[in-house]
């Protein structure tokens, strides 16, 4: 077998990140993705907590941007009364790359791995209010379930006990997890 490598321009252009006034910014009209009610509630309130630390990424259209990334943060930013926001503004001169763009933003290669997430959170559990985010998983778990853990693991065993070695159980929720 012949390994060729890719050729990755990585330094294409310089990254282009400026503050305009969200009045000269509008969504993308092709723009695939929808939020549930609930789901746009919480960016919501996670913006107003946290507040914006990305960009939107969008490509200029005269005076305009469009939005490909950040779609439901600019809808967001808008309802909260935002009256600037930050761009990433990127080259999309044709309809493919506006669309390989977009998917691009929000791809979701990774995932938390179900154990390191739990032991990073529980630490810090009485700070947190899980229901305040929505995390991707190898398989669809509620992150709360993984910390208290009451849910299946993502390997299909109920408990970490099935895994063997030793144990450690949290007195407060009684989530066990490998020592």
């Amino acid at each position: 077998m012949i390994k060729r490598k890719l050729a990755v321009n990585l330094t294409a252009r310089p990254l282009t990140i400026k503050r305009v006034p969200i009045a000269q910014v509008e969504p993308w009209a092709k723009n695939p993705r929808g939020i549930k009610t609930a789901d746009f509630e919480r960016l919501k309130k996670q913006i107003a907590k946290i507040g914006v630390y990305k960009p939107l990424v969008v490509y200029r259209d005269g005076e305009r941007y469009v939005v490909l990334g950040g779609n439901m943060r600019l809808r967001a930013l808008k309802e909260l009364g935002a009256r600037e926001v930050e761009v990433s503004i990127v080259e999309a001169k044709t309809e493919v790359r506006r669309i390989e763009i977009a998917l691009s933003d929000n791809d979701r290669a990774g995932f938390y791995e179900e154990q390191a997430l739990a032991e990073l959170v529980y630490p810090h559990i009485e700070g947190l209010d899980l229901n305040e985010f929505k995390v991707d998983l190898a398989e669809p778990l509620d992150l709360r379930a993984v910390v208290e853990g009451i849910g299946p693991s993502l390997d299909g065993t109920d408990s970490d006990t099935e895994k063997g070695g030793p144990v450690t159980t949290c007195p407060k929720c009684g989530y066990e997890w490998q020592s």
